[in-house]
């Protein structure tokens, strides 16, 4: 019984991105996932393209929402202060707050594609 138990868990868990967001959002937090979670604060590279990752997502109509964000954080073990960051930019983005990105280049044209694809 509690074999089954914890095979329930694992495939939950391991489907879990396919069952409870769209597809882009999955893959825009895919990207987020891929940095240094695990530090309080983004780097600047890094703040960069989480910044124009909500930014495009907005532009694409389907913004990235807070609970999407901590729901993948506290799946993947973040850190507290990085997971903080990424809501309140993309909260930020979804109501329309001016954001400055300084280094928008690090959003990448491949990273841009991959998102539309899935729209």
């Amino acid at each position: 019984m509690q074999i089954k138990v914890i095979y329930s868990l694992i495939d939950n868990m391991v489907n879990f991105k396919d069952k409870n967001m769209p597809a882009v959002i999955d893959k825009a937090l895919d990207f987020i996932g891929a940095m240094d979670v695990s530090a309080p604060t983004p780097s600047s590279m890094n703040e960069s393209t989480a910044k124009g990752i909500f930014k495009y997502l907005k532009e694409l109509g389907v913004p990235a929402s807070a609970a999407d964000i901590t729901t993948r954080a506290d799946l993947e073990g973040w850190n507290p202060g990085f997971t903080e960051k990424m809501v309140g930019w993309a909260k930020k983005m979804e109501s329309g707050e001016r954001i400055v990105i300084k280094n928008p280049e690090y959003f990448s044209t491949y990273m841009q594609e991959e998102l539309k694809a899935l729209v």
